[in-house]
This record gives structure tokens, C-alpha cells and sequence, in this order.
């Protein structure tokens, strides 16, 4: 009798475990894959699942292909330019000695489980492509290690604004290492019970990079080099999406003060009445006054008057001029103090393209990958427009809700 039990038991566990795999298999395989489109050079698909994680699976299953490709340009990249052989170690060091999976799965597990979805999707390790995401996090972790040099950061963004009948622009030069070539992607997120829609643009298996919402809420991102960071905050794409999920600036900050940051960052946000720029660091977060009337700019220097920089950005202070940060403020800040209550999208392209804003052929570390802008008008739908790699090699392609 006791055999019988035991064997009756055993079953019991087999079977259970059998029924598990084939509920999870079953609930995988009845999620709607979406169709990747491709415009011109950028990846399109609509994520339109109930739950955070199916939408994950939706995006990871679409984009198999591209995400494995592009994680293995990653470890190529951290082979060549980061100065380790052994990446996968590099991966679980970073993981185990930061607390930025943490951070998310605490304070939004919501995008944590769409995370994870992504990665069962594309059937990739969760940790390699959580970290290929936070890239902004990981060079920090690599500068600290004396394994990349701190001046090879990139990124500028605008906010014109405050104009009577024209639109409000947000744009974003986004210069990175270039494991991100051939990933440019644009998601379109439908959230369910809700009216809540985002054009997000991204690269293939990140939750985000910058983008627009249909209530007009738009923002794109740019590193503060010369402000205190911790181990612990939650990493930039995952604010970004955040951000989008607001329904106008006022909220898009208040999200901000509640949450700590990994990497100090500038936030430039949109909405249908103004832009604002918003530096966040540690626990802190704070809007800047206006750069000019009716714009904003950043670039990878504090512009706080009394902002507490552990080092001074000038080229005299070996490596601090930080890609010329000083330079490309000064130039954009310039170009719009004379025309930004008259200048159209074909303006800020051309501004977007000019050097050292455009970062081309920059280095491995950091180029112009994708050039984001966003046009808000007072009613009705904005508008995305986003380039597959640098805007001087490619004309942008226009995205609608």
C-alpha cells in the first residue's frame, strides 16, 4: 500500500509539472504574434496584448531574429572596445554587484514582467538583455572600471515650444555604441481598457528609448556626465516608457521625483503647452528654467546654477569637454534664439544634422544611431519621425496613431 502511494504521488508530481508546461505553452501560442513591417530601414509592430508580459512575448517572439543578432553584436562589442573576453561574466558581475533588476522589479513590475516576456519571447538570457538594454547604466559600471573613457558619451534633445498656432517639437540625437546598428524599432503599444496608445521607438528587445503618447506626451533622453550616480536606480528605458504613460508633463515629473536614478540623466518632456527639461539624479529630480523663450536645450552637462558636479566639464579638465557637450549647447541654443518661433520640421532636421551635433562617424563607443523627432500639434495627433541609423546616410520615416 505504501508503494502505491508513493507511486500515486509520483504521478501526481509528473503530471502536474506536465500540466504546467503545456499551460504555459498553450497560453504562449494563443498570444498574437504581429506582423514586423519595415519602413524604410525601421522595424514596425503593434503590441496589443492584455497583460505586460504577453505584450513582452509579442515583442520577443516578432523580433527573434534581430534581438539575437544584436545581443551577439553586443558581446562582440564588449569583446572589442570594453576590454573583457569573457562577456557573460561580465553580465552576472553587473547584475550581482548593481541593484538596477532589483529596483525594477520593486518599483514597476509591471514593465519587469514585460521584460521577462521579451526575453522568453525571444529566448534569450533575461540578464544579457536586460543589461544590452541599459546601456547608459552599463557604461557607468565600465567607466568606473577604467574599461572605456568617461569623454565617449553622446546625445543631444530640443524642445521648441510656445509657438500660437504651430506645433511643439521634441527631438533626440541619439548617439550610442554601435551594437545598436541594424535594431531601430518602433513599437506601437495599445494598453488595454484604456484609450492610452504610445509610439515608442526603441531597438529591437528594449522596453524604450524615446517616443510620443497620443495625448501628446513626448520625451527623449540625454546623460548628465558630471552628476552623482548610484548602483541601485532604475535604468532610463524603463523610465522613458513610464513617462509615456503620462498625460501631461506635470505628471511625467512627478513620476520622476518618486524614483531613484541610475545613471544622472537630462529628461526632455513634451506635451500639447510646453517642454520641459528635467535633470534626475539619485534620489533627486528637478525642472530647469528655460533655456530661451519658447525652447529648450540639453546636452551631457549639468545646467543647474548651483548643481552638485563631482567634475568640472571644460577641455581643460582632461576628458571633460565630454564630446564637445559645451559646444553643441552653445550651437543649438544659438540656431533657435534666432528662429524658434519660425522654425518647421525640415529646420530641426537640417540643426539635427549638423556637426558636432550629428556625431558621424564618431567611434565604436558612440555615434549618431537614430535621430528621433516628434511633432506635437496643439489638437490632434502628434507625429514620430525616426531615422534606421544616422540622418545624414537616411531620410526620416514617419510614424501616425
Amino acid at each position: 500500500m505504501k508503494n502505491i502511494k508513493i507511486t500515486t504521488a509520483l504521478l501526481a508530481i509528473l503530471f502536474g509539472i506536465s500540466l504546467g508546461a503545456f499551460a504555459t505553452k498553450k497560453s504562449k501560442e494563443t498570444v498574437s504574434i504581429p506582423t514586423v513591417e519595415v519602413r524604410g530601414g525601421v522595424y514596425y509592430l503593434e503590441l496589443d496584448a492584455v497583460t505586460p508580459y504577453n505584450r513582452g512575448i509579442q515583442h520577443g517572439t516578432a523580433m527573434k531574429l534581430v534581438i539575437k543578432k544584436t545581443l551577439s553584436q553586443f558581446e562582440n562589442w564588449l569583446r572589442n572596445y570594453a576590454n573583457t573576453q569573457d562577456p557573460d561574466q561580465m553580465i552576472k558581475n553587473f547584475v550581482k554587484s548593481t541593484g538596477h533588476v532589483a529596483s525594477v522589479k520593486k518599483d514597476l513590475p509591471d514593465l519587469y514582467s514585460e521584460m521577462k516576456g521579451i526575453a522568453d519571447g525571444a529566448e534569450v538570457d533575461f540578464n544579457k538583455l536586460f543589461v544590452y538594454q541599459s546601456f547608459d547604466e552599463l557604461f557607468l559600471y565600465l567607466i568606473k572600471s577604467g574599461q572605456v573613457a568617461i569623454n565617449e558619451g553622446h546625445c543631444t534633445t530640443t524642445g521648441i515650444f510656445n509657438r500660437s498656432s504651430q506645433p511643439n517639437y521634441v527631438t533626440h540625437n541619439n548617439d550610442i555604441p554601435i551594437y545598436h546598428e541594424g535594431a531601430v524599432t518602433v513599437l506601437k503599444i495599445k494598453y488595454p481598457n484604456s484609450d492610452l496608445e504610445i509610439l515608442q521607438q526603441t531597438f529591437a528587445g528594449q522596453i524604450g528609448q524615446n517616443g510620443v503618447n497620443n495625448y501628446g506626451v513626448s520625451v527623449g533622453v540625454n546623460t548628465i556626465a558630471d552628476l552623482p550616480t548610484t548602483s541601485y536606480g532604475i535604468p532610463v528605458s524603463f523610465k522613458v516608457r513610464k513617462i509615456l504613460e503620462s498625460k501631461n508633463t506635470e505628471q511625467a515629473y512627478q513620476f520622476l521625483k518618486n524614483t531613484s536614478a541610475g545613471t544622472a540623466m537630462n529628461f526632455m518632456i513634451g506635451d500639447r503647452e510646453k517642454v520641459i527639461a528635467v535633470e534626475t539624479w539619485e534620489q533627486n529630480a528637478k525642472i530647469l528654467a528655460q533655456t530661451g523663450e519658447g525652447f529648450n536645450v540639453h546636452t551631457n552637462h549639468s545646467l543647474q546654477e548651483d548643481a552638485p558636479v563631482t567634475f568640472k566639464m571644460d577641455p581643460s579638465s582632461g576628458g571633460g569637454s565630454y564630446s564637445y557637450t559645451q559646444q553643441r549647447y552653445a550651437l543649438v541654443k544659438k540656431t533657435l534664439q534666432q528662429c524658434s518661433d519660425t522654425i518647421g520640421f525640415e529646420g530641426v532636421r537640417a540643426l539635427k544634422m549638423t556637426k558636432p551635433i550629428l556625431v558621424y562617424p564618431g567611434s565604436p563607443t558612440g555615434r549618431t544611431i537614430m535621430c528621433m523627432i516628434v511633432e506635437i500639434p496643439k489638437k490632434g495627433k502628434p507625429t514620430l519621425y525616426t531615422t534606421p541609423d544616422s540622418p545624414n546616410l537616411h531620410e526620416h520615416v514617419k510614424f501616425e496613431f
